[in-house]
């Protein structure tokens, strides 16, 4: 939930502590320019179109799903809004895995976008071993040894056997994907990948704004035509764990977590207060 009170300004950041330092890594022109990436065989499938100045995944298979620009732009704000997050969590998950990547655990990052939270993880627990995955490939050129990406579509399917990670985590993804998709093939996959006794973590929000302005009332209402029209759940985060509760006999429920977060006037710049639940 965004909460826009008497702003229709742009959005920013006014960090509490008197400055912070957040650094993106450096990637290889063959990913971040898609007209050269796309003329090389090896990545033929891969297709870009630029649009007022940013670049976009253009893909058939996932057009009217995948919305967000695959340019630098969108790395360094990735990078950002996990910086944010894990203030805001006090940390970079809830599920009760720390001996388990302590001493050694497999995680897998399911839209993994640029890898920001992925790469901070694999940093912070080395004697663990981290997978992500993602439809774009906008992963880092240098990171841990300890840890990989892979280009994948979750709507066809994991590419890995039954039981196979201790953690599985997911983010802000279900906005991008059908609500029929993910409630007949995505659950299912997660559940399938993820050992006895592992954990399942998805973290997003509900699609609802309130308090709007001219300007954000506007773009909220072009949004949310777009997710009517793709089937997307406009109450995705809330109606989630419902999900879930189709499989309860191979998972056990923990109760959703909520945070709540302002930007702009109640923290520094303009008013934004955000709902995001963890199961």
């Amino acid at each position: 939930m965004f909460d826009f009170s008497d702003t229709d300004s742009g959005i920013s950041h006014e960090s509490t502590e008197d400055e912070i330092e957040i650094n993106t890594p450096t990637y290889p022109l063959s990913i971040m320019d898609p007209i050269e990436a796309a003329m090389k065989p090896e990545n033929m499938l891969d297709k870009f179109v630029e649009v007022g100045g940013r670049r976009y995944f253009n893909d058939v298979t996932v057009k009217g799903y995948y919305y967000l620009p695959s340019d630098q732009k969108e790395v360094e704000r990735t990078y950002v809004r996990n910086h944010l997050d894990k203030i805001i969590w006090k940390g970079n998950y809830s599920a009760p895995v720390f001996d388990s990547l302590s001493l050694g655990a497999s995680v897998l990052d399911v839209g993994c976008g640029a890898g920001a939270w992925i790469v901070n993880m694999a940093l912070e627990y080395p004697a663990s071993v981290f997978v992500g995955i993602d439809i774009v490939p906008l992963f880092p050129e240098d990171y841990p040894p300890n840890m990989t990406f892979l280009k994948c579509n979750i709507l066809n399917g994991l590419p890995f056997p039954d039981n196979t990670f201790d953690f599985v985590r997911q983010a802000f993804v279900i906005v991008c994907i059908d609500w029929q998709s993910w409630k007949e093939k995505v659950v299912k996959e997660l559940i399938r990948v993820t050992k006895p006794g592992g954990y399942i973590e998805i973290m997003d929000k509900d699609c609802e704004t309130i308090n709007q302005g001219i300007i954000c009332r506007k773009i909220d209402d072009c949004l949310l035509e777009h997710f009517r029209k793709a089937g997307i759940n406009l109450a995705s985060g809330t109606d989630v764990i419902k999900t879930f509760t189709e499989f309860k006999n191979k998972v056990t429920i923990a109760p959703i977590e909520v945070r709540t977060y302002h930007l702009g006037k109640k923290a520094g710049r303009i008013d934004i207060e955000m709902y995001g639940g963890r199961v």
